[in-house]
C-alpha cells in the first residue's frame, strides 16, 4: 500500500476549496451503553450514538469569497454547511456541521483563522 501525501488533501465547502487551508483535522467518536448481565465474565458494550468534530487552519485570505467568506458567512449567521475533508485529490469525508472561527494575528507574522466543525448529523466517506 502506498502513503497518501497531506499535500494532496484539500477542505472544502460543499465543492468549493477553502484557500491557503493548510492542515485539517477530524475526530470521529462513539458512545456505548453497558449492557453486561448477571453471569456475564466480561462487560459487553452496546454502540449508540456517533459524533463528529474537526479542525481545519488557514492563512487568512477574505477575498475568498467561495469558501473563507462562504465560511464566514456560515459562522456568523449561525446556520450549518456542508463540508468535505479531502484525504487526496478523490477520497473525502463529508458532513454536516455548524463553524465556528477564531482569527490570529501577530506583530511579527501574518493573519491565520482557525475553524472548529461540530458535526451536526452523519459523516460519510466517499
Amino acid at each position: 500500500m502506498s502513503v497518501i501525501k497531506g499535500n494532496a488533501g484539500s477542505f472544502r465547502v460543499g465543492a468549493n476549496v477553502v484557500a491557503e487551508c493548510q492542515n485539517w483535522q477530524l475526530d470521529v467518536s462513539q458512545e456505548y451503553v453497558d449492557t453486561t448481565c448477571f453471569g456475564d465474565t466480561f462487560r459487553e458494550q452496546t454502540p449508540t450514538f456517533a459524533t463528529w468534530t474537526g479542525t481545519a487552519a488557514a492563512k487568512y485570505k477574505h477575498d475568498d469569497t467561495n469558501g473563507q467568506l462562504a465560511l464566514e458567512t456560515v459562522w456568523l449567521a449561525g446556520t450549518s454547511t456542508t463540508v468535505r475533508l479531502y484525504v487526496d485529490g478523490t477520497h473525502y469525508y463529508t458532513g454536516l456541521c455548524y463553524v465556528s472561527a477564531t482569527i490570529n494575528t501577530a506583530v511579527d507574522g501574518i493573519v491565520e483563522i482557525s475553524y472548529a466543525l461540530q458535526g451536526a448529523g452523519t459523516l460519510t466517506y466517499a
